[in-house]
C-alpha cells in the first residue's frame, strides 16, 4: 500500500482514543477547501516521501502496549488496493481500525465490511447531495456518496458524519437540506460540523476566507439539532 505520511501518535482522530495515523497519497475528488493539498495534487504527491507498509507495520508493533488503533486517511485511502491487506495486519497486531473516506467507493467500503477488517468509519459528506459537485468538482459523485451511506448504515460498525462548513459553499439553508437528506436515509447519526481552515488549500483563493465564526458555527449546529440531535461541533 502506498503511504506517504505517518504520525506516530494523535489524540484526535477517533474519540476516545489514541492512535497512529497513516496517510495515503492520492485523491479522487478536488475538494477547494482541502486542508491535505499535498495529498491530492499530483505535482505534490511526487515530493512526498515514501514510506514502506512493513515499515509502518513495525513500528506499529512497538506501540501495542500504549496505542489503541490506527486510522488510515489521506487523500483517499480506499482507491488503495492493497486497504484490506494493510488493516488486516493492522488487525493481526491487536490495533482496532479506523478510516477516514469520502464515500466514493462503495465497493471498496463494503468489501472491508465483508472481511470484518474495520472497527470505524468517518465519513465525509461534503454538503447537500442536490449540488454534491461543488464541493467536489467531479460529476456525479453523490450517487456512490449515498450509496456509501447506505452500506454504512447497515453495516453495523461504528461510524460518524463530518462536513466542513466554508463560507461561500455552505449556509443554513443548503446544510439543513442535508440534514434532511441525511435523516430520510437514518434517523440517529453521530454528526460532526468542522470548521474551516484556510491553511493549505488546494485552491490557493480559499486561503483568503475567513471560516465563519464560533458564534455563527453554534447557530449552525442549534438549527440542525432541531432535525438530527447528535450534532457536535469540531475544530472551533
Amino acid at each position: 500500500m502506498q503511504i506517504a505520511g505517518y504520525l506516530k501518535t494523535s489524540l484526535i482522530e477517533w474519540p476516545g482514543k489514541i492512535v497512529s495515523v497513516v496517510f495515503t497519497p492520492g485523491c479522487n475528488f478536488r475538494c477547494p477547501f482541502c486542508h491535505n493539498a499535498d495529498l491530492v495534487d499530483p505535482l505534490k504527491i511526487k515530493k512526498l516521501p515514501v514510506i514502506s507498509a512493513n515499515e509502518v507495520l513495525a513500528d506499529l508493533k512497538k506501540r501495542r502496549k500504549w496505542v489503541d488503533g490506527v486510522t488510515v486517511t489521506g487523500g483517499e485511502p480506499t482507491l488503495q488496493k492493497d486497504l484490506p491487506e494493510f488493516l488486516k495486519k493492522t488487525g493481526d497486531l491487536g490495533f482496532l481500525r479506523m478510516i477516514h473516506t469520502n464515500g466514493s467507493n462503495p465497493d471498496m467500503i463494503a468489501q472491508l465490511f465483508n472481511c470484518s477488517i474495520v472497527d470505524y468509519v468517518c465519513l465525509d459528506v461534503k454538503g447537500d447531495f442536490g449540488g454534491y459537485e461543488k464541493f467536489t468538482k467531479i460529476q456525479n459523485s453523490k450517487f456512490k456518496i449515498q450509496n456509501s451511506i447506505e452500506t454504512i448504515i447497515r453495516s453495523g460498525v461504528e461510524y460518524e458524519f463530518r462536513t466542513t462548513v466554508v463560507p461561500g459553499l455552505h449556509d443554513l439553508k443548503n446544510l439543513i437540506s442535508l440534514a434532511e437528506q441525511i435523516k430520510s436515509l437514518v434517523q440517529s447519526c453521530r454528526w460532526f460540523l468542522q470548521q474551516f481552515r484556510p491553511t493549505n488549500c488546494l485552491d490557493k483563493s480559499y486561503l483568503k476566507i475567513e471560516p465563519y465564526s464560533q458564534e455563527e458555527m453554534k447557530n449552525f449546529q442549534k438549527e440542525l439539532q432541531k432535525i438530527i440531535p447528535n450534532v457536535s461541533l469540531r475544530g472551533i
